[in-house]
Formats: C-alpha cells, sequence, structure tokens
C-alpha cells in the first residue's frame, strides 16, 4: 500500500476505535474496562476482504465477543457501510453487556 492508502487505513481504524467507545458510552458501559482488537495479531497493512473485531471484558476470554466486518464498513467514513458497521458493533456491544451482568461484575 502507498502513503496515502496506509494513512486512508490509520484514519478509517481510529474513527472506528472512537466509534466503539461511543457506543460503549452509549450503552453506559465504562470503556476503560473493555479491550476492543481490530484484526490482533495480523499485519497491519495486509489486504482482506474482512476485518475480525474483538471486544473483550477487561482481557476475559469468556467475556468476549468477536464478529467479522466486511473491509468497506470498515473503511466507510459516512453513509450506509458506516451505519452498518455502527449497527453492528451496537449489537456486539449489547449480547456482551448482557454477558458480563449475569457474571455480576461491574460494567
Amino acid at each position: 500500500m502507498g502513503t496515502s492508502d496506509s494513512s486512508t487505513y490509520q484514519e478509517a481504524l481510529s474513527k472506528a476505535f472512537a466509534g466503539i467507545k461511543a457506543i460503549l458510552q452509549r450503552r453506559q458501559l465504562d470503556p476503560l474496562r473493555y479491550i476492543v482488537d481490530i484484526d490482533s495479531g495480523q499485519p497491519v497493512f495486509a489486504h482482506r476482504d474482512t476485518h475480525l473485531l474483538r471486544i473483550a471484558y477487561n482481557r476475559h476470554e469468556v467475556l468476549s465477543m468477536q464478529v467479522a466486518i466486511p473491509h468497506e464498513w470498515l473503511m466507510g467514513q459516512a453513509g450506509e457501510d458506516h451505519e452498518n458497521f455502527l449497527r453492528a458493533v451496537d449489537e456486539m456491544v449489547l449480547e456482551l453487556k448482557g454477558k458480563v451482568q449475569a457474571t455480576g461484575r461491574l460494567l
């Protein structure tokens, strides 16, 4: 990837993380208690059609969710792709919130 591609990708990741943090806060969850990974352990700029998004509560494997996100959704800064990304994250967060609540841990 060229410089513009890598900077575009970094900007998209930054906005994705900000969107995830906003959703955690909107669902009344402390973002500092949740670990968010996108494509953990994968080469950063390797082209892929989907990205693995994982959200975990304080690094607890049992209290985590992961979902494959289409590349277009991650890169979409606005419009339908961005809305699909936010909707998928919101569904993940709600399911994870239920798991955490069931254990009696602080949200």
